[in-house]
């Protein structure tokens, strides 16, 4: 996975580039504070040097003007003159501290691939200071690329351990509790009435079990989530989550013609199990919504429900009812495939996930997981 931006490093050159000539580049070195005071002393020199000729020339007529009138006039022509030169040679020097703001802004809205350009006749200390600040901006993106990397291998590897515990779950244990069974019920033909009775519990609490380890198994990683796709994989787990807590699941899926890229189907597939999860244990709902709907260059799926809702931004609430890690992982896993997650309460009463995915590859990230491919 690619860890630098090669279009920003490409669009935004390290180096003060060559503008003008040699003339140019010596221009650049000269510090800002030189710059003004050249600048303001041409001034002085060329106003006094027209000044005093066109004063010279000016008083050798009769109908000349007074001494004050000349001397505002001259005032005036220097104050424009100073002003105009002032200004575009400050403006100039100044570029890289409005280009610096604009930068900062864009960070702080979270794009850390923005980055400031470089002027050739700025003052060489803001230009090594923009430098410096696109260097740093370099790094911080390469350390976050790598621990996403690193957040998808966790994430991987998680879904790979909760594949194999399912398959041993079905392979192993799931057969010995059904030969179990089959011994269970061959005893229920015993002439005692107490070997019948004890092997028809056997066989009840046997039969728990199996369940018990399908169910489980369903949920560390369902087969019609590879084998089927999402559609499919959502209509069992709310067939499933309904069965088991009693709670109505309205379900909305749309038409998908197409699958959609592995991770974000399993993203969006985990996004439902959690809020599922906590709607079971601590909304106290009567009813769920679950809407997926495939837009334009994206996937959107919504679970709502009727319960009493929470203030996810309460840490205390997070704390007391176990919602924290929950939402994080939700938070994280969405924004490991570009997406974006939101949860908020609902009025009069219920709660909101939310989470939107670009249906679009996104080539500096990895697959969180999975084999199939979107097809087109």
């Amino acid at each position: 996975m690619p860890l630098t931006d090669n279009r920003a490093a490409a669009s935004f050159p390290t180096t003060v580039p060559a503008a003008g000539g040699r003339f140019g580049r010596r221009l650049g070195e000269i510090p800002l504070l030189y710059k003004v005071l050249f600048a303001n002393v041409a001034i002085v020199v060329v106003g006094a040097i027209a000044g005093t000729y066109v004063t010279a020339a000016t008083l050798q007529e009769l109908s000349a003007p007074s001494r004050h009138a000349l001397a505002f006039v001259f005032a005036a022509i220097g104050v424009i003159a100073s002003g105009l030169v002032n200004y575009a040679v400050l403006r100039a020097a100044f570029q890289p501290l409005e280009s610096l703001e604009r930068l900062a802004e864009q960070v702080r809205h979270g794009d850390l691939s923005a980055r400031a350009p470089l002027s050739p006749v700025s003052d060489p200390n803001l230009v090594r200071l923009v430098e410096t600040f696109n260097s740093t901006l370099d790094e911080l993106e390469h350390d976050q690329a790598q621990l996403r990397h690193l957040a998808i291998q966790v994430i991987e590897a998680q879904e790979d351990e909760r594949k194999r515990i399912a398959r041993e779950l079905h392979d192993d244990t799931a057969q010995v509790l059904f030969a179990q069974l089959l011994r269970a019920t061959a005893l229920k033909s015993s002439p005692h009435r107490e070997v019948r009775e004890t092997a028809s519990q056997l066989e009840s609490l046997t039969g728990e079990a199996i369940e018990s380890v399908r169910r489980l198994a369903l949920e560390l990683r369902p087969p019609a989530l590879d084998d089927l796709g999402l559609r499919e994989a959502l209509e069992a787990l709310a067939q499933r989550f309904s069965d088991t807590t009693g709670i109505d699941v309205d379900l909305n899926l749309g038409e998908f013609r197409n699958r959609l890229r592995a991770e974000v189907e399993l993203v969006l597939y985990r996004v439902a199990q959690e809020a599922l999860t906590n709607t079971g244990k601590h909304a106290r709902a009567s009813r769920v919504s679950i809407v997926l709907r495939r837009e334009p260059g994206r996937v959107d799926l919504t679970i709502d429900d009727n319960g009493t809702g929470f203030d996810p931004g309460a840490a205390a609430i997070r704390d007391e009812q176990g919602l924290g890690l929950g939402l994080f992982g939700m938070e994280e896993r969405v924004s490991l495939v570009g997406g974006v997650l939101a949860v908020r309460q609902l009025a009069p009463n219920g709660t909101r996930v939310a989470a939107s995915i670009p249906t679009d590859p996104a080539p500096t990230r990895s697959s969180p997981s999975g084999r199939n491919q979107d097809r087109p």
